[in-house]
């Protein structure tokens, strides 16, 4: 992770050992100051709404870590209506709940790993209403036995939304040189850490903070291992940094299905830096090895971390999206008419909504970051950006020190326009992919701005 800002020339190995305890002891000051900042007061005490999802998440990372560890059966099964008995034991019971072999299932791992180390073993199947039918005192008395477990998955996902904190600090200090590379790290993760969107949903147990901290660290290996990738430190450097790379990507959508915009970024990355910008075949030839090796990592971490995919691959892959596509028919037809909610039935309508909520809804961009005048910034930051990414620094005559610029930008367009093409309903939640990236063009203006009238006025009084 060491050198993640531009800098003329490769340093030697001394000072690149320096740079990543640097750069360690700075995500562990970030992230400290994160946690201050971000933990709710009440994350210990607030009491869930008993028939919201976040009990739900504890009971399945309960019932899930059981099934895996131990070899149980699952919970539930023999409650299942005959359409679903006949299929697997990883999906039926609990696990044929949209909170079960649909939805990915690291962050359920991870969760009963802390759960059943503060002696949380056992949970009902009454606690999903799919079970219940009409008996709700039931399900009342099943999920008011998880309620202390709550803060503990909480506090889990707090720690992830600190160290995705930790990591956007240092992947934004690429996006200038010098000085003025901190002052943006500083005011993107300043903006990040106010934002309403990322206040409003750190102290929820959910999974979308597990994908934005993976996506963050691809991010930053991306931008710390350019050399190798550029194959500037030899073939094993660039297939390691490909494999890397890959990895995390793979770590990213087993946490949530839209880390799948990761694994948009990774072939990017690699074909950009192992390219540089030529197009011989000798440079394409090279790259090829680091790119599936890339691809292979990730599908293998994919498949390695849920279970349901372990028989049938490609059946699980084609089931699970089938199950997403029927609720988000579900939200979008049903329960949205029902609470007013907006949603996006088309990419068009979600591009819509995705712009009236960071462009105008309650005044301009105070939605995501609480900056006014935000829209005005985000393409002020993305101008920077791309004229960086296109041209390089003033006197950087081209070369490595484009390559920051490059990969962050790629990042940018890739959460941005993804996000945008494919948010479903308008649930603040939905958001967060982009929220990284919006609240990095935004500080990219500002101190683009301020390097800007500096100059000019250092000129002035030079002249």
């Amino acid at each position: 992770m060491a050198d993640l800002h531009p800098s003329p020339e490769p340093r030697p190995r001394s000072s690149r050992w320096l740079a990543a305890l640097r750069d360690l002891g700075v995500a562990a000051l970030v992230f400290a100051v994160a946690w201050w900042l971000l933990a709710p007061a009440d994350i210990g005490r607030r009491e869930e709404d008993l028939y919201g999802d976040e009990t739900c998440w504890v009971a399945i990372s309960i019932l899930h870590t059981d099934q895996l560890v131990h070899g149980t059966p699952p919970v539930g099964a023999e409650l299942d209506p005959p359409r679903w008995q006949g299929g697997g034991r990883w999906a039926r019971g609990a696990q044929r709940t949209a909170f079960g072999y649909p939805s990915p299932c690291l962050p359920k791992l991870i969760w009963g790993a802390a759960l059943a180390e503060q002696g949380f073993h056992e949970a009902s199947p009454y606690v999903f209403t799919v079970f219940l039918q009409h008996d709700l005192e039931t399900g009342r008395a099943a999920r008011e036995l998880l309620q202390p477990a709550l803060p503990i998955a909480r506090r889990v996902v707090l720690a992830f939304a600190c160290a995705a904190t930790a990591l956007l600090f240092l992947v934004s200090r690429a996006a200038l040189p010098g000085a003025w590379g901190w002052l943006v790290a500083t005011l993107t993760c300043a903006l990040w850490c106010a934002s309403p969107i990322v206040r409003g949903t750190v102290g929820d147990a959910r999974t979308d903070f597990f994908m934005l901290a993976f996506a963050l660290g691809a991010l930053a290996l991306a931008l710390g291992a350019r050399d190798a990738l550029a194959g500037r430190r030899g073939e094993p450097a660039r297939w390691l940094a490909g494999l890397g790379l890959g990895l995390l990507a793979g770590l990213a959508v087993s946490s949530k299905l839209d880390g799948g915009l990761v694994l948009v970024c990774v072939p990017l990355w690699v074909l950009l830096l192992g390219l540089g910008g030529g197009r011989e075949k000798g440079r394409l030839r090279a790259t090829l090895p680091a790119l599936l090796l890339a691809g292979a990592a990730a599908c293998g971490v994919f498949w390695a971390l849920n279970p349901r995919l372990w028989a049938e691959p490609i059946g699980g892959v084609v089931d699970i999206l089938a199950r997403w596509h029927d609720l988000f028919d579900v939200f979008q037809h049903d329960w949205a008419v029902r609470s007013g909610t907006a949603v996006g039935g088309t990419p068009a309508e979600s591009v819509a909504l995705f712009l009236d909520r960071t462009l105008h809804r309650d005044e301009p961009w105070r939605a995501l970051t609480g900056l006014p005048g935000g829209g005005v910034l985000l393409l002020g930051g993305l101008g920077v950006l791309v004229l960086r990414a296109a041209v390089g620094a003033p006197g950087a005559g081209g070369g490595p020190r484009d390559e920051p610029a490059r990969v962050l930008l790629v990042f940018v367009l890739v959460l941005v326009v993804g996000s945008a093409l494919w948010l479903p309903i308008d649930w603040p939640r939905y958001y967060l992919p982009a929220a990284p990236a919006l609240a990095l063009l935004q500080a990219l203006a500002l101190v683009a701005l301020l390097r800007g009238v500096t100059e000019l006025v250092r000129r002035r009084r030079a002249a």
